[in-house]
């Protein structure tokens, strides 16, 4: 006999994959793997003298420096995108199969809306609370007590 995991335990790793990826996302957008976002200013004086300015920041560096530019936007995302992946996934653990849901239905809004810029980050998470959503939704309807199976 060949012991088949439980749709909980499927969600449950399905749960783990999205912790990992949003920390990684999350770490992204702080900077933790390099700036996130550059700019270049130029100014002309009077003179014909042209100055140019470049700089790059991360979520990080609204928190240390009170920088502005894009920093304030990127610690937002990255505070949003770690919100809704420890609700999703701490509701995934626990068997609340309807935040789970709400935890995608919120991903897939920002991976679309954002789909150019930080809707990226959000994806890989919400593909797996998409599968532990799913999981948890099956064992209820079949009535799966969490327990493994034997196959017959």
């Amino acid at each position: 006999m060949v012991a088949v995991p439980s749709l909980r335990r499927v969600a449950r790793v399905a749960a783990v994959a999205a912790g990992l990826s949003g920390g990684l996302g999350f770490l992204s957008l702080m900077g933790a793997f390099g700036p996130i976002s550059c700019w270049t200013s130029q100014s002309s004086t009077d003179g014909g003298e042209t100055t140019v300015s470049r700089g790059c920041s991360a979520g990080i560096d609204y928190l240390l420096s009170g920088a502005g530019g894009n920093a304030p936007v990127l610690f937002f995302w990255a505070m949003v995108l770690l919100v809704v992946v420890a609700v999703g996934v701490s509701a995934a653990w626990t068997g609340r199969r309807r935040v789970v849901w709400l935890t995608v239905l919120v991903g897939v809004v920002v991976s679309i809306i954002g789909l150019m810029s930080i809707g990226w980050y959000f994806v890989l998470p919400t593909l797996s609370l998409s599968v532990a959503a799913v999981a948890l939704t099956v064992a209820a309807r079949r009535g799966d007590d969490g327990g493994p199976r034997t196959a017959t």
